[in-house]
């Protein structure tokens, strides 16, 4: 990878691992606070929070969650409303032509906001002008895991394996585009190995090809891999966010090894560009609280969600180095979206 290309990576990282993605909430633009907010008779009616993908996934799980305890806490009914399809542009697009006063949201993978940018040149909406950041919820990292077969216990001796066989390994995605995929080719790059990319329909038929030996290598959210690395059917060489995970501490995160090699599902909240800041502010703190309860802190961790919440200005940050960072490497690599 390129000096700007791992520059603008390493940017995304400092995000991560600053104060603005320290865990303690949302910090408050100067002069604004809840009370203000509140005293605006805000919300007036039931929020609607379109999560563009179909349910069941970790982002319309964990925004159920989150529901439920806003509902509490703000007093009007926060109503999740699945929007899926055109990788999530659809229900992005309905957030984004909706009236800017705070009472509909988007709840997505703000990394999959940032790829539909940088590769599609004709989107029904500008992810940076019609979109303005709330608050992140959570990251989930991806783990560089391979079969137990392959005979690598580290990146380093998989790194040696591939060189010393070029061309005969090969990498699961699930599918063209995917940030499974991207992460693959960011390796790929990073360690000048000759790995062939099998893409599947979805991260699902990606890790039952995993298991069964069909391919080598795959790189995937937590959930579906635990259960095969506890039995020994597969094993975890590093992670993909930007230091180590909670989720398994001991495997090394990848950009130790090959600074700016990173990615990760990024769960996040962002409304129409025009919502009073007043309300931005109130939104994304009731966000950070709900996020911190000690029972959706547990639900999280089952989903494979470690909760990072923050300023809208280091969410807004965040997805435009994205934006210029993978929009590089697609262009870069010629990858097309499935």
């Amino acid at each position: 990878m390129n000096t700007s290309c791992v520059g603008a990576a390493l940017a995304a990282a400092a995000l991560l691992s600053g104060g603005a993605l320290a865990q303690s909430g949302v910090k408050l633009e100067p002069g604004v606070n809840a009370g203000v907010a509140a005293a605006q008779a805000f919300p007036n009616r039931p929020i609607r929070v379109v999560v563009p993908w179909a349910p069941g996934g970790i982002n319309d799980t964990s925004a159920r969650l989150l529901a439920q305890h806003m509902t509490a806490s703000m007093g009007q009914p926060i109503v999740v409303d699945n929007r899926g399809g055109a990788a999530s542009t659809i229900g992005t697009d309905i957030v984004a032509k909706s009236a800017p006063d705070g009472h509909t949201l988007l709840y997505t993978d703000l990394t999959a906001t940032a790829v539909n940018a940088a590769a599609y040149p004709k989107l029904p909406y500008d992810t940076l002008k019609d979109l303005t950041p709330v608050t992140m919820v959570g990251v989930s990292p991806m783990f560089l895991v391979v079969h137990a077969a392959v005979p690598a216990k580290t990146v380093q001796e998989y790194v040696a394996l591939a060189k010393a066989k070029p061309g005969t390994l090969n990498y699961a995605s699930a599918g063209n585009g995917s940030t499974s995929h991207l992460v693959g080719e960011m390796f790929r790059i990073a360690a000048k190995i000759d790995i062939a990319h099998v893409p599947f329909k979805g991260s699902g038929p990606a890790t039952i090809s995993l298991v069964s030996g069909e391919v080598g290598m795959h790189f995937s959210a937590s959930p579906p891999i635990l259960p095969h690395i506890k039995s020994g059917a597969l094993r975890a060489l590093a992670t993909t966010l930007p230091r180590r995970s909670s989720i398994m501490p001991e495997v090394p995160a990848l950009a130790e090894i090959y600074p700016g090699v990173q990615i990760f599902i990024l769960s996040g909240v962002v409304a129409p560009t025009g919502v009073p800041r007043e309300r931005i502010a109130y939104l994304g703190a009731e966000i950070a609280k709900a996020a911190q309860l000690p029972e959706v802190q547990r639900r999280f961790e089952v989903l494979g969600l470690e909760t990072r919440t923050s300023t809208p200005a280091a969410l807004g940050a965040f997805v435009e180095t994205e934006i210029t960072r993978l929009g590089k490497l697609i262009r870069e690599t010629g990858t097309k979206l499935d």
